[in-house]
């Protein structure tokens, strides 16, 4: 609920971070992956352009762990450029230095490789991988993430027949150093060029619209079976609403926390969200069906063409999807229709989660709050003669030693602890400041967006309740 253009209220607690921790533990498993970086080309939209690539595949191979499996993974930066993988949504405990995001991490220089471990302890859900830097999610490098329940703990629903994952997200045929430019010399990124369901282009669902030849995305299934449905918004800056013609979505998970079931015909998924449901092929199969992946919060009409578009493919349907697309819901006549889906999402507190007990709540009545911040987003200004964001009138600048390391080494001035509690009447600056948490308290975090976009944020390595 956090990327709503509303004020939102949250609570974090601090954990304590260190630099290097000791990850195995004789009785948790550890599984290893290699990850090779590189580009390759492919034409997703029908033209041919540089993607990023995991092993040569794009979308990358799905990361396949169970709670509490200590993970090792070997990244070979083969780009022309410097790299970090991270991997939002998994609490780095006490292990910060394995997030992989600018400012705690030295970025993997080009052609050298740099070792992930890190445990997804007392873990579940539904996550994804991408590379943080340089904006290169904007040409892939991005993958699912599943962290499975152990077999001593139930999941709060019948065992689905498999899963099915789909990653969606807008997409440029420009890659990521033109889109990079292009920002950097103060320009808007402008209209995406389509939306990719799993790094494939739409099903030609309409001549005039979809050029031939675009290869598109087909999930077979078969009749009267129920498929855990996992999706996850990979793209830069639009919001989707997902949907599948003439099936219900039952949502049962998000990021990790089981919730409360219940149907919807589409679902409004934000960037960088996962979201997880039991979907039963449960239709006549007279024809294949529309899945759709179209963008929100814009002027929609204009942008039609910004519309992903896959096939449901029965294992005895009689012949192929034809018609128009299902239509996404309507904000014309009643605004604050967007506000009803996220505010519906509850936690299934009765439920167990990675351990063999329900996932509760604190009383929240209870809780002793330490710090209190307002954090304000305005449009981009000009600093410095470039276009910065800022929070409170900051805009984060990179430093030269990462965070961790210059805390870990007592590099003086490389960063300061005074981020302010609120916004101040002040003129915006670039700086290193950051937020001065109190260990194993708790902060409360009012999200205040004044700009004109759609926001979403995230806190790497960190679950939060969402109070109001």
């Amino acid at each position: 609920m956090a990327s709503l253009r509303f004020l939102s209220l949250f609570l974090v607690l601090p954990i304590h971070i260190a630099l290097f921790s000791s990850l195995c533990f004789a009785e948790d498993d550890t599984i290893f992956y290699d990850f090779k970086v590189s580009y390759i080309t492919a034409s997703p939209l029908g033209v041919p352009q540089q993607v990023i690539a995991i092993n040569g595949k794009f979308p990358g191979a799905v990361l396949n762990a169970t709670t509490n499996n200590n993970i090792v993974i070997n990244v070979q930066n083969d780009l022309d450029e410097s790299l970090l993988m991270t991997w939002p949504g998994i609490q780095m405990r006490r292990n910060s230095w394995q997030d992989g995001v600018q400012g705690t991490n030295c970025p993997i220089p080009s052609q050298w490789n740099w070792t992930y471990q890190f445990q997804v302890k007392d873990q579940i859900g539904s996550f994804f991988y991408f590379p943080s830097l340089n904006l290169q999610r904007v040409s892939g490098g991005f993958g699912p993430v599943i962290i499975n329940n152990r077999k001593v703990i139930p999941i709060p629903f019948d065992q689905p027949e498999g899963d099915i994952i789909f990653l969606i997200g807008d997409w440029y045929t420009r890659n990521h150093t033109a889109l990079r430019t292009a920002l950097d010399s103060g320009k808007d990124l402008d209209m995406p060029d389509g939306v990719l369901i799993n790094g494939k282009g739409p099903y030609r669902y309409n001549t005039t619209l979809v050029p031939d030849g675009i290869e598109y995305e087909t999930i077979n299934v078969d009749p009267g079976k129920t498929y855990r449905v996992r999706v996850h918004n990979v793209g830069t800056s639009t919001s989707l609403n997902f949907r599948i013609q003439n099936h219900n979505l039952l949502l049962v998970e998000t990021e990790g926390h089981y919730t409360s079931q219940q149907n919807y015909t589409s679902f409004e998924i934000h960037v960088g969200q996962s979201y997880s449901f039991l979907v039963t092929m449960d239709q006549n199969a007279s024809s294949d069906y529309y899945i759709v992946a179209s963008a929100r919060f814009v002027n929609e009409s204009f942008w039609q063409r910004v519309t992903g578009v896959a096939i449901l493919h029965y294992s005895n349907s009689k012949g192929a999807a034809s018609g128009p697309l299902p239509e996404a819901p309507s904000d014309i006549y009643n605004q604050w229709a967007a506000m009803t889906q996220p505010r519906s999402i509850r936690q299934n507190t009765s439920a167990s989660g990675a351990r063999p007990n329900p996932q509760g709540s604190f009383h929240y009545g209870s809780i002793n709050i330490t710090d209190t911040y307002v954090l304000r987003s305005l449009p981009p200004v000009t600093i410095d003669g470039k276009v910065r964001s800022t929070l409170n009138g900051i805009s984060f600048v990179k430093p030269e030693t990462p965070i961790r390391l210059a805390d870990k080494y007592n590099v003086k001035g490389a960063y300061k602890l005074d981020f302010p509690n609120k916004p101040l009447t002040r003129p915006p600056r670039t700086d290193r400041s950051l937020i001065n948490a109190t260990y194993k308290g708790f902060i409360e975090i009012i999200l205040q967006n004044n700009d004109t976009k759609m926001q979403s944020f995230h806190m790497d390595g960190y679950s939060f309740f969402v109070v109001g």
